[in-house]
């Protein structure tokens, strides 16, 4: 790989960490000069790494110039929650309930008291789970692109919800239950909520700055 296209990539990698930890400003441009700066490179492999990130839906142009983090709105939003869980569905669908219980045992249980950005990480954790349980890779990407695109959403949510932890911890209370008809219904009322809540959603990440 090029010498520019190994400093891309890594300009790219640490943006897309930043954005899904919540460090950069919703609402502001994007500084491509202190990028450059921070990375010890010419803005040119910053902008190039941003412009991938448009692909991935994160980062969209500003109307002023240069760019800024991708937000649905609200109309877009709620399209994104009911793609997510159909999408969810359709792996469930394809999976069968050993499957399914053996990928959810994988996952290590999660800790009391997490952080917001923690929550999100681990509503990722588990919804690409339940995708990787259909055996199909297709699912799994396109679970994990809409997780990625609803990291800001998440970061807002336990401002709204004060239950989130015990309702992540449902997904895996599965016992000798059918599990795959638990699951699906725990996807069913976790995006249903969502969708009912998505005003209040959008309103509140309206008002988020960058996390520290």
């Amino acid at each position: 790989m090029a010498p520019e296209s190994v400093t891309q990539d890594r300009i790219y990698r640490t943006l897309k960490d930043e954005i899904l930890a919540g460090h950069i400003d919703p609402h502001a441009r994007i500084d491509i000069q202190r990028i450059a700066d921070q990375s010890m490179a010419s803005p040119t492999p910053v902008r190039e790494a941003l412009c991938r990130l448009v692909g991935e839906s994160l980062v969209e142009p500003h109307p002023d110039g240069g760019f800024r983090i991708a937000l649905p709105d609200f109309h877009g939003l709620t399209s994104l929650y009911i793609w997510t869980g159909q999408q969810l569905l359709a792996a469930l669908h394809l999976s069968s309930a050993a499957a399914i219980r053996q990928a959810m045992a994988g996952v290590p249980e999660f800790r009391t008291g997490l952080e917001p950005v923690e929550l999100a990480e681990s509503t990722s954790t588990t919804f690409e789970t339940i995708a990787g349980a259909s055996g199909n890779r297709e699912f799994v990407a396109a679970v994990q692109r809409s997780n990625e695109r609803l990291q800001y959403f998440r970061l807002a949510e336990p401002r709204l919800f004060g239950d989130l932890e015990r309702e992540l911890r449902t997904f895996f209370r599965n016992g000798t239950i059918d599990v795959k008809t638990n699951v699906r219904r725990r996807v069913i009322a976790y995006h249903r909520r969502r969708i009912e809540h998505a005003s209040q959603l959008y309103a509140l990440v309206q008002t988020l700055t960058a996390t520290p």
